[in-house]
């Protein structure tokens, strides 16, 4: 039985599939996915390489929506591979545990680690297929310090807090170092909406860009200009699979 998780979350038959390319020195390896994505409501594989560079020079012509690459490759590796494709989207596949936080800074759709599970290929390409029919870099809210809707850039998001005050509204910290007061507006709806964005805790949620370390469950943060903002988050018990998952740590 195919696996389709949260399936209930997508009607795959109103989209159509993403169109996949992947790139693997490895035949077994792309074997491995191209059985698992046989049949996939989610994407159609269209071309496999071998060759990173036989990819790059195949490229312009290719009609594609996402690429699955391998991080460690001969001759370029894919996070070299990564930086060429533009605004294309892409997933990380690989066994290069050392090489992860250097994948991250990339902004990858998804990291799945070999050997692949299926679920969790799956997982990565629900997110993937999510983003497609769902993009957007902008979003309005309503905005108490505006008292009317602003259009927020949604990458630049990096932090977000539950107003002490009151729970429905949350405070938006942005990379430019302004703050907003999002009223009415729930924490999932930003995860939904901004992937850079995981949750911490109950109240809190942060980019995975501005995450500088995380240690005995203290989540320290950088690159936050605003002078109330936190610097150190509590990971909270309910979340830390999750939080682990996509920094790819260890348990």
């Amino acid at each position: 039985m195919l696996f389709l998780p949260n399936a209930n979350k997508i009607l795959y038959t109103l989209a159509r599939k993403l169109r996949t390319i992947v790139i693997d020195d490895d035949s077994t390896d792309i074997k491995g996915i191209l059985d698992i994505c046989n049949n996939s409501p989610l994407i159609e594989v269209v071309k496999t390489y071998s060759n990173p560079r036989e990819f790059l020079e195949n490229a312009p012509a290719l009609d594609f929506d996402l690429c699955l690459i391998d991080i460690e490759m001969p001759g370029m590796d894919g996070l070299t591979l990564a930086q060429m494709l533009g605004d294309k989207p892409f997933i990380f596949i690989t066994t290069a545990d050392n090489k992860l936080r250097d994948a991250l800074s990339l902004a990858p759709v998804d990291v799945v680690i070999k050997p692949i599970v299926k679920e969790r290929l799956f997982r990565a390409l629900e997110k993937a297929h999510e983003l497609f029919i769902n993009k957007r870099e902008y979003e309005l809210f309503n905005v108490a310090e505006a008292k009317k809707k602003v259009s927020l850039h949604l990458p630049d998001i990096i932090l977000v807090i539950t107003d002490a005050n009151d729970p429905r509204n949350k405070i938006a910290f942005m990379r430019n170092g302004e703050k907003y007061t999002l009223m009415d507006c729930r924490l999932q709806g930003l995860l939904d909406i901004c992937p850079a964005l995981v949750q911490v805790n109950i109240s809190e949620i942060v980019s995975l860009e501005v995450i500088a370390e995380v240690e005995h469950e203290i989540v320290t943060i950088k690159g936050i200009t605003a002078d109330d903002a936190p610097k150190f988050l509590n990971l909270g018990r309910t979340y830390r699979k999750s939080f682990k998952e996509r920094l790819f740590y260890k348990r």
